[in-house]
């Protein structure tokens, strides 16, 4: 009696291991079912997320040529600047639109609006008033 008792004693223990061993393993294989879908995700989002970089770095790379280019265009255009000061004496041409903002004829198409005729004949005017004081000051 005492070897039934022990043989049922030790099919139930190893019953209750089969039971436990067999959740064990349902639980692994429902965590591994968990980080398949997990690093399915994980790897696709990972895909997106390169794709952007690749097309952040390509964009970066444009806008940094532009960048280069205009700067070239800047020192360009400032090397122009510098050569056309020293052509124009500022004083003299600030002085010409002083002189010709205040003359009469402007006084005039500001304040009523005339014919075609005598809009030409005033800028005739304004035209040889400068001519005269270019001339002047340019001596």
């Amino acid at each position: 009696m005492t070897t039934d008792q022990n043989h049922s004693f030790d099919s139930i223990a190893s019953e209750q291991e089969v039971i436990r061993y067999t959740e064990k393993l349902a639980q692994i294989f429902r965590l591994n079912e968990q980080n398949a879908e997990i690093y399915s995700v994980l790897s696709g989002e990972n895909r997106v997320l390169k794709k952007q970089l690749e097309d952040y770095h390509f964009q970066y790379n444009t806008l940094e040529k532009r960048v280069k280019r205009l700067e070239k265009d800047i020192k360009s255009l400032k090397t122009e600047l510098e050569d056309l000061d020293e052509c124009v004496d500022r004083e003299i041409v600030v002085n010409l639109i002083h002189e010709i903002a205040s003359s009469p004829n402007i006084k005039k198409c500001k304040d009523s609006s005339y014919s075609s005729e005598s809009s030409e004949e005033s800028d005739l005017v304004e035209i040889i008033e400068v001519r005269e004081k270019k001339d002047v000051l340019q001596k």
